[in-house]
């Protein structure tokens, strides 16, 4: 899709750290990078409203190298969800639910196992088939003698 968007005008930035006041309700900025580079969570007391970072059914958002995904920093920010003491998550799809560790870490050993597999482009960080053929070819391997 090609669609030409108007210039957008903004008036402040937020990140890490900040604090946003709507109304009576204060919210905690958190950077929380992996679906995509400047992805966001916004804490109110034991509430995340947390994003594309994870939802109820241990799916994350959309991992695409070409909007900017990276699964080792989506690992760091299940991660410093999951050693928060928030109690409730408000994914951006999908219906709230509460924070079960063991969850989460499902889904970071996923991402975990999904970073050394070609088949996520260049969101992989490594390909260990390609490391044990290198090893192979430097062993003088014969496919004829593998079997």
């Amino acid at each position: 899709i090609d669609i030409d968007m108007p210039a957008v005008r903004f008036d402040e930035t937020i990140d890490e750290g900040d604090t946003l006041t709507v109304g009576d309700l204060t919210l905690d900025v958190w950077h929380t990078p992996g679906h995509a580079p400047a992805q966001l969570a916004f804490r109110l007391g034991n509430l995340l409203f947390s994003g594309d970072n994870i939802y109820r059914d241990g799916c994350v958002g959309n991992i695409d190298a070409h909007h900017g995904s990276d699964i080792t920093a989506f690992i760091e920010s299940l991660t410093r969800i999951q050693q928060s003491d928030v109690e409730w998550l408000l994914p951006s799809h999908g219906p709230i639910f509460r924070k079960d560790n063991a969850h989460l870490q499902q889904t970071i050993d996923r991402l975990e196992r999904y970073s050394h597999r070609a088949d996520f482009g260049t969101c992989a960080v490594d390909w260990p088939l390609l490391d044990e053929w290198d090893t192979e070819l430097a062993n003088g391997f014969d496919p004829e003698e593998a079997d």
